[in-house]
């Protein structure tokens, strides 16, 4: 055989090899995902699972629920949310938060009360002037306490070392 034929067949052999692998390691994923949930590289449920993945940490005031909408084919309630201390990021005035709880009965935020929230910035103008909360855990008004832990989510993001 020649030279030119041996390196095509090893080439036809590893690309063979890195395709059963790779739909091995995708069969293994899917297994562990139910029709309409998420599979996510980061603990969403914890604040520093959370806070290295998101543009903005912010307290806010819901002004008020705006409506209910699939986006990206998840079910989301709008909110709109008065910016009321900014933790991370720049984020000012008010912005439109989508919030998609991953459980049922969707607990919806109250109206006036101050969160914690944690987003990103919607692509492609999916909702005008709206940030995707990332944090996934219990969305409970905000306390000294609840503010402690994602200060701390925030600190050991910049302190080398840790």
């Amino acid at each position: 055989m020649s030279r030119k034929t041996m390196a095509l067949v090893a080439g036809a052999v590893v690309a063979g090899v890195l395709a059963a692998g790779g739909w091995a390691g995708y069969r293994h994923l899917e297994g562990q995902v139910a029709p309409g949930e998420v599979l996510r590289g980061y603990d969403a449920t914890t604040p520093a699972g959370v806070a290295p993945h998101s543009e903005d940490i912010f307290t806010g005031r819901v002004k008020a629920f705006e409506e209910q909408r699939d986006l990206q084919s998840w079910t989301s309630d709008i909110y709109r949310v008065e910016v009321t201390s900014v933790l991370r990021g720049d984020v000012r005035g008010t912005v439109r938060v989508t919030y998609a709880p991953e459980y049922e009965p969707r607990p919806r935020l109250a109206d006036g009360e101050t969160y914690v929230f944690a987003t990103r910035t919607w692509e492609d103008s999916v909702i005008q002037n709206g940030h995707a909360q990332m944090f996934k855990g219990d969305m409970e008004p905000v306390d000294d306490q609840q503010l402690a832990v994602w200060r701390e989510a925030l600190t050991l993001l910049v302190e080398p070392g840790r």
